[in-house]
């Protein structure tokens, strides 16, 4: 039975539709100069980046640090539990916004988590951390009764968090903790899970699982960033007879 007296245990699935204009509303005269420009314009970006210099994977993601993930909940008030939770598990989980705030009750249950990945990501029921359990129980003792979603809007009654508000949020707590200035938006946290798990030499089919990316080339980009890891098996290697030795005669 759920947190909230629910006896099922139901993924949380939303569709969305989208409208499609572009090149399809064009004849096939104007649709030939159209294509032509954008691949002109294509390879001058590309020139231009060879000629300054592309940045590496590690500028092109933004991350934090354990420090600095640290010192950014340091500066939430321990007596707001809603605003520790959204961000411990936005943290732990890797979530989007969007995630965050369609989390509903029912989510919530036997020490689990039931993710309902966004853009065609793998959902599924993650273990919950001591800390969050922790927040959760707390958090349930204060919330007040009357919605359906886990992390009720301040601002929208029984409504859900807006992506928005978390970000609103996020900013406020980040700017206060003086985190770089172009760090300052949630989805940082979902990058810095993902290079902190590799840090701690999870294999990248467990970060891939645990983050619900459907290609491994998602996943890949965090295990560019640092050289913590290969450091790390590279001291591994040197302890082990597997490697030969190449010394001469």
């Amino acid at each position: 039975m759920g947190i909230d007296g629910s006896a099922t245990w139901e993924p949380f699935t939303a569709a969305a539709g989208q409208g499609r204009v572009g090149a399809a509303l064009l004849s096939l005269p104007q649709q030939t100069p159209l294509r032509k420009s954008v691949r002109v314009a294509g390879r001058a970006e590309k020139q231009r980046g060879m000629a300054q210099g592309q940045p590496g994977d590690e500028e092109a993601i933004k991350y934090l640090t354990r420090g600095e993930v640290e010192r950014f909940f340091r500066r939430i008030p321990e007596g707001r539990t809603r605003d520790l939770l959204l961000f411990d598990l936005i943290y732990r989980h890797g979530l989007r916004r969007s995630e965050a705030g369609l989390l509903k009750l029912e989510h919530v249950q036997d020490g689990k988590i039931w993710i309902a990945r966004r853009k065609h990501g793998f959902s599924g029921a993650y273990p919950l951390h001591p800390r969050s359990k922790e927040l959760l129980a707390r958090y349930l003792g204060e919330r007040p009764e009357g919605s359906t979603y886990l992390l009720r809007s301040r601002r929208h009654g029984d409504g859900p968090l807006s992506g928005g508000e978390v970000n609103r949020l996020f900013h406020g707590y980040a700017t206060a903790a003086d985190l770089p200035a172009d760090r300052r938006h949630v989805h940082v946290l979902r990058h810095s899970i993902g290079v902190h798990l590799a840090n701690a030499n999870w294999d990248i089919a467990d970060v891939q699982d645990w983050l619900g990316h459907r290609h491994i080339s998602s996943t890949l980009i965090y295990f560019r960033i640092t050289n913590k890891r290969r450091e790390a098996k590279y001291r591994s290697a040197l302890r082990s007879p597997e490697i030969a030795r190449t010394e001469g005669g």
